[in-house]
């Protein structure tokens, strides 16, 4: 998988991974190993350090981004399908990623 997003990215189509922080069967933890790693290989450099985002006035999760190119969040009380069991949260990452705006921080 990681070399279908590899190519994604280098072919300079913008990327979202996310994961929620209650996911039982790919934890969090696996995801942004595997995020940071694939940064690492393709040379992407920090533009938005690990940070908490939020949904009105809520901690929702957090979130990290390289170059631009590649995105990381996670879902405050999400499980594996985070948008069934956090819709709202969801929602708003979605739309900040598709329309090029970043996360709220407060």
């Amino acid at each position: 998988m990681s070399v279908l997003i590899g190519e994604l990215v280098k072919s300079g189509i913008r990327v979202l991974i996310y994961s929620g922080d209650q996911d039982s069967i790919i934890p969090l933890t696996s995801t942004q190993t595997l995020v940071n790693g694939l940064a690492e290989d393709l040379g992407l450099q920090t533009n938005v350090p690990y940070r908490v985002w939020f949904e009105e006035k809520q901690v929702a999760g957090w979130t990290q981004a390289y170059s631009d190119a590649l995105s990381y969040a996670t879902v405050r009380g999400a499980g594996h399908e985070a948008p069934i069991s956090q819709p709202e949260r969801s929602l708003l990452l979605f739309t900040s990623f598709l329309t090029g705006m970043p996360l709220p921080k407060a």
